[in-house]
């Protein structure tokens, strides 16, 4: 009989636990869609001053790629760059430019062409905020949840994410280029 009880004691206690974490965590998911903002809402750091802050953390070393996405709920600029010899990555927090990673390692024989055929100009591309709302546009109002800039065949372009379709941009016109369906 003390057995009987033991049992019974544990699956109810069990059974309080498991409904416990899933109440917890229905709250958590409608609290998150409640309140859904899209990344770029979140962001109080422009594409330019996370790039200032890359180039005097490495100063003269050309910037290839620029990513925003969401890292431990918190938006991150990925800047990835190289000279002849060293790619750089620089990790920035996008809501108050602190700086949450560095990297350095010597660059690939593969990818030393890309060095010198994918340097982008950050002055003359459209905001991330613009690119956005061409995408969302695009995609009849899904939020952006991943931005890329980056040059595919000497062209700057921006890669977003929406609704599980990637968006691709010509950076300077702000003409969409393609959509891709995941």
């Amino acid at each position: 009989m003390k057995k009987f009880l033991l049992i019974v004691s544990i699956v109810i206690v069990a059974g309080g636990i498991v409904a416990g974490c899933s109440m917890g965590k229905q709250s958590s998911n409608s609290n998150r869609s409640s309140t859904s903002k899209g990344l770029k809402d979140e962001v109080k750091v422009t594409v330019n001053e996370a790039v200032d802050v890359y180039e005097k953390k490495f100063p003269g070393i050309n910037v290839l790629s620029v990513e925003l996405k969401e890292e431990m709920g918190k938006p991150l600029y990925i800047i990835e760059g190289a000279d002849d010899t060293t790619e750089y990555q620089l990790n920035i927090n996008a809501v108050n430019k602190k700086i949450k990673q560095k990297s350095e390692e010597p660059v690939d024989e593969d990818d030393l062409n890309e060095v010198k055929t994918k340097k982008l100009d950050i002055d003359k591309v459209i905001s991330l905020k613009k690119a956005a709302q061409i995408a969302e546009k695009e995609t009849n109002g899904g939020q952006g949840s991943e931005f890329k800039l980056e040059k595919e065949h000497g062209t700057n372009i921006w890669e977003v994410s929406v609704k599980d379709r990637e968006i691709i941009i010509n950076a300077e016109t702000g003409k969409v280029v393609k959509v891709d369906d995941d």
